[in-house]
Order: C-alpha cells, then structure tokens, then sequence
C-alpha cells in the first residue's frame, strides 16, 4: 500500500453507496495501475451511507474510509476530496464502470505541468456496448457539454465524465455546493470561469458490475445539470 514516509503525491478517491461486491474490484485495479507508476499514494472510500459491507471491504484492503453522512453523488466526491492529503486528487465510480488502469492518462499530464484538471472523455470508440444509454450517449451529454463549453468557454466534451483529475491546491477555490449529480457540470462551470488549465483525454468505459444499483436519473437528473448551467451565468 502507499508509502507514508513521503509527501503523498496522489489521492484516489470513490464515492461509495453499497458496492460491497465490485468495490475490492476497483480497489485492486487502483493499486496495480498506480504502484507501477511508483509515486506515494492514497485511496479514499467515501462511504456515502452504504447499508452493506462496502465500508468492511476498503478497510480490509488498506483504504481509508471517509463516512459522509449527507446522501449525493457530489456530497460523497466533495467529502472525499475534503479528506485527501495528495497533491493531486483523482476520483471515479466504485462500480466497476472506469477502468483505472487509464489513471496516468490524467495524472501525467499534471506531473508534467501541462494542465491543472484533467476529464476523461468516455465519447469515444474506446466505449464498450453497453456502457452507456444512447440517451446520454448522443443527447443527453453531448448537449449538456456544448452548453458548458459555449457559455464558459472551456473545450467540455463530456461534461458527465466521472473521472478526472486535479491539483487539490484550487479544490477549496471552487466553492463546490452540489449535492448531487449536477455537481459534475457545476464543477467544470468553475473551473471554465477561472480559466484553469483543462484538459481532455480519452478513456475508456465498461458496462457496470452487475451488482451495480443504478442512480442515475436521466431526466430529473439533466434538468439539474440544465438548471445549474443556466444558474451560473448570473452568480
């Protein structure tokens, strides 16, 4: 596991809600991908409230668990960023959907000084079938991305992209409040807004553990993205 006689250079954080079963899954895959990149790490199980083993299971392994009481998507990322102690933070879904062995992508180009947040684009031919509902594939994101790149002039392509990357040093400056899935949009809105260094790169996307409970609402759900965009103009 990670080395704690140095600065911790990376914090992987996953927000977690009962994904007791592909939980050890990622947790293995993290720690294959990033000790052969041989920098001191952390991984940060955000355990947003699970009623099963979830929490046993990262401890078991290594990870630290971070409780978050309050139930969202962006409450478990935000509490688990809040926690990290490495220089660079990157989260992704605990149900198996991002394969990290595509963590260097989005890190390197941070070590390299090249950008100071990085998006994994899943819109691309690396997507597995099945990964992704059309909806979402060619109108819910690819709409909600233009908006975003349009308004706040960011080059946003996947706006719901869940795995990225970024200094945790202008975390805090982004004045985060989304509590659920919309806090996806509302981060990169900040960012766009103070013009920190972006950047895009390809990863790929799997279908979902089978154990996987979905939560995402299409609808309901791109509302509130659609709300937050709209929202940020005037704040």
């Amino acid at each position: 596991m990670p080395s704690t006689e140095k600065a911790l250079v990376l914090s992987v954080v996953l927000p977690c809600l009962n994904e007791e079963k592909s939980l050890p899954l990622c947790l293995a895959e993290i720690k294959k991908t990033v000790d052969q990149m041989q920098i001191p790490y952390e991984i940060i199980v955000a355990d947003n409230q699970s009623t099963d083993g979830s929490a046993r299971e990262a401890a078991a392994f290594g990870a630290r668990v971070v409780p978050v009481q309050k139930r969202g998507y962006g409450s478990a990322v935000n509490g688990g960023i809040l926690a990290a102690r490495g220089q660079i933070v990157l989260f992704g879904d605990a149900d198996c959907s991002y394969p990290f062995y595509d963590i260097p992508k989005l890190v390197t180009p941070i070590l390299q000084n090249r950008a100071d947040f990085v998006l994994g684009n899943r819109l691309n031919q690396t997507l597995e079938p099945g990964a992704m509902p059309k909806l979402n594939r060619y109108f819910g994101t690819p709409v909600l991305s233009a908006l975003i790149r349009w308004f706040y002039r960011i080059a946003v392509y996947d706006c719901n992209g869940g795995m990225r990357a970024f200094r945790r040093s202008i975390y805090e400056g982004l004045h985060l409040k989304q509590p659920g899935m919309e806090f996806a949009s509302e981060m990169l809105i900040a960012v766009g807004k103070q013009k920190i260094r972006y950047l895009e790169v390809p990863i790929s996307l799997r279908p979902a553990h089978p154990s996987h409970t979905p939560y995402l609402r299409p609808w309901r759900d791109g509302l509130r993205h659609l709300r937050t965009i709209l929202r940020g103009l005037w704040n």
